[in-house]
């Protein structure tokens, strides 16, 4: 059975293409094709005999398509990423399987989508809860649709591909963020590495600087003030001098450049001074990050050239998502994916488009380019053909070996590459979606966003218009159909789970979201706010830009406590600022109490935040309203019983 507890199609990735009319031999070229390799590499180890070659998986963490020099970034500093790239192959259409990242590395451990691995959110720093349904059975009144969970944890019946290469020979080891599974019964330990430097929770080192302050794990602090970026170079350096005469796999995935935005402060001062003349990146805090980042390759780079295993190793450098545009680190956000569309935990292009270098030495080409379009999902079947290995009898994978493109050659077995990710990210205003690329076009399905909740579609022509900007779904409609098919073909052998319509939604409650500490359902033609903490409020964009002062006057009743705050936020004045609040004393005797709160807005008001409590408890409201101090009514939002 799938996840959603349907029948899976008895089918395979190559049944699926061929019911969609492509053969499987019709490989389609998605770009300008892959500069000419240099031959077949002779590796000999000590005494003569051929050995495998080592391989070496460097994964960032949050580094986006643009944030470094050799994909055009004009204030970042990257000189051994480009002493990398010097030495092998850069992709220019290279896509993670999921703009987060624990279903990104859950495809590059297995070789499958993360749809069908149930795991499409981050969320191996949680408990496992194996026996949770993924599918639950309603949502808030503010969601259209309801939304499946992820998966907590990469299963350990997943055959992955630390095993695939252990079992023929290899030594493995792991050092950096896993993010795969919180407790040890999903730690690397147990999915194919022998040697593991990984610490939980693991969204971010809790300090970049030592004491790192992990709770569980093999991390262990160095001393006071070490930079964790340094220590896993270090380790890693370690591993490969104590391997250096047997063939090894080494994953070197980096916790760099994620949050918490923590920097060496020398490298801080001196990226203040420094201006991109695009305009676009102007963050010294991940300026330093990456420049760590990317001392940290020059360091693995010197090691293997130390140690005359450079021309033995195979290295990947690839991210897991696209960069962070929605924290703010000294009033600006972390970086600036310009000209790819939005960023981390978005389906656009700068959600998941990756940087993506490949060294193989005697094979690629040093200092070639390669247009076609690939996926995380490739690195499995990849790096088994690289070890002269094969998938196991029936093992599903739905990635493709990049062989035949590393050696200079064109086209893939495939027509397209998809990313499954239904669900709401209100950081980056992501909606529940599922994009295809093939060739020059990108579709994407938007669930629930069209007429009475059907499904809504934008298309893109990638090569005209990278950024995104022009929907040309209207203008081809037999592309969208044809891509559209393809949607449907993945999602059935995926056995993804997909969002359904929530019969509980309000499109009057739907202008307004909820903090973290409460949920939102109606009721009675009110507006429920069920506070599970102690910072509940509710917020929305749904104000139409009036001119202050302004005036805000609602209906609720309380049964928690504590006083309530009104923010509002004016144009180009960035996130709610104590600045812009006014406190009022709600009463919490359970009965209906008007609120007035006048509020010395300048300029025009864009959004509205109500705290009306600071403790768990229910509240209820009947309406909000908006107006001017004469009583000109700017805008009310009602809460009538949830319906279509």
């Amino acid at each position: 059975m799938t996840p959603a507890g349907r029948p899976r199609a008895a089918s395979t990735r190559r049944g699926f293409l061929k019911r969609l009319g492509l053969a499987a031999a019709a490989a389609v070229s998605a770009g300008p094709g892959c500069a000419a390799g240099a031959g077949q590499p002779q590796r000999q180890a000590l005494g003569g005999a051929r050995r495998k070659p080592n391989i070496l998986f460097i994964l960032a963490d949050d580094l986006g398509w643009m944030d470094t020099a050799v994909y055009g970034s004009r204030y970042y500093e990257t000189p051994n990423i480009a002493r990398l790239a010097e030495r092998g192959m850069r992709f220019t259409d290279a896509y993670a399987a999921n703009p987060l990242c624990s279903p990104t590395r859950a495809s590059i451990m297995t070789g499958k989508w993360p749809a069908r691995l149930g795991i499409t959110t981050p969320a191996g720093h949680l408990p496992p809860q194996p026996d949770e349904p993924l599918m639950p059975d309603r949502a808030a009144p503010n969601h259209k649709m309801i939304c499946p969970r992820s998966r907590r944890f990469l299963p350990t019946e997943e055959y992955t591909i630390a095993e695939a290469l252990r079992d023929t020979g290899y030594r493995t080891g792991f050092v950096g963020k896993w993010h795969l599974g919180l407790t040890e019964t999903y730690w690397p330990e147990r999915q194919g590495f022998e040697f593991s430097f990984h610490g939980a929770p693991d969204p971010g080192p809790p300090s970049y600087f030592s004491p790192h302050r992990f709770r569980t794990g093999t991390v262990t602090d160095g001393p006071k003030g070490e930079y964790i970026t340094d220590r896993a170079t270090a380790e890693a350096v370690g591993y490969i001098e104590k391997h250096r005469d047997e063939p090894f796999f080494l994953c070197l995935w980096h916790w760099a450049v994620h949050a918490p935005f923590q920097a060496k402060e020398a490298l801080v001062e001196a990226y203040r001074a420094r201006t991109d003349p695009r305009g676009k990146q102007d963050c010294p805090v991940m300026a330093a990050m990456i420049r760590s980042l990317d001392q940290s390759v020059g360091g693995v780079l010197d090691a293997l050239d130390r140690l005359a295993l450079a021309d033995d190793t195979i290295i990947v450098f690839f991210s897991d998502n696209g960069g962070n545009m929605y924290n703010t680190v000294e009033g600006t956000t972390p970086t600036n994916n310009a000209p790819l569309r939005s960023g981390k935990g978005s389906i656009y292009e700068g959600g998941v488009r990756e940087p993506m270098i490949v060294v193989w030495p005697g094979v690629v080409r040093p200092g070639s380019q390669c247009g076609e379009v690939v996926s995380s999902v490739d690195f499995y079947p990849t790096l088994l053909a690289m070890a002269g290995a094969s998938p196991k009898a029936g093992q599903t994978l739905d990635g493709v070996s990049l062989v035949r493109l590393l050696e200079g050659g064109k086209g893939l077995d495939r027509e397209a590459v998809f990313c499954h990710f239904p669900h709401y990210i209100p950081a980056t205003g992501n909606l529940p979606s599922t994009s295809v690329r093939a060739g020059k076009w990108k579709l994407i399905r938007l669930y629930g966003e069209g007429p009475d909740r059907a499904d809504a579609y934008e298309l893109y022509d990638l090569q005209a218009d990278i950024g995104e900007t022009t929907n040309l779904a209207d203008a081809h409609p037999e592309t969208v159909a044809k891509l559209s098919r393809l949607i449907d073909g993945f999602l059935e052998e995926t056995g993804a789970i997909i969002p359904q319509a929530n019969p509980a939604y309000s499109a009057a409650a739907a202008a307004w979201r909820p903090s973290k500490d409460c949920r939102l359902s109606v009721a009675g033609g009110s507006l429920v706010v069920e506070a599970t903490g102690g910072d509940p409020y509710v917020w929305t964009q749904d104000v139409p830009r009036a001119e202050g002062p302004l005036v805000v006057t609602l209906r609720m009743k309380s049964t928690t406590r504590g006083g309530g705050t009104v923010y509002w936020g004016a144009a180009g004045q960035g996130k709610f600022d104590r600045s812009r609040s006014v406190a009022f004393q709600p009463v919490h005797d359970g009965a209906w109490h008007e609120v007035e709160v006048a509020l010395p807005v300048e300029g025009a008001m864009d959004r509205l935040r109500i705290d009306p409590a600071t403790a768990p408890g229910r509240i209820e409201i009947d309406w909000v309203r908006l107006a001017r101090p004469g009583g000109e009514v700017v805008k009310q939002w009602d809460f009538p019983d949830a319906s279509r």
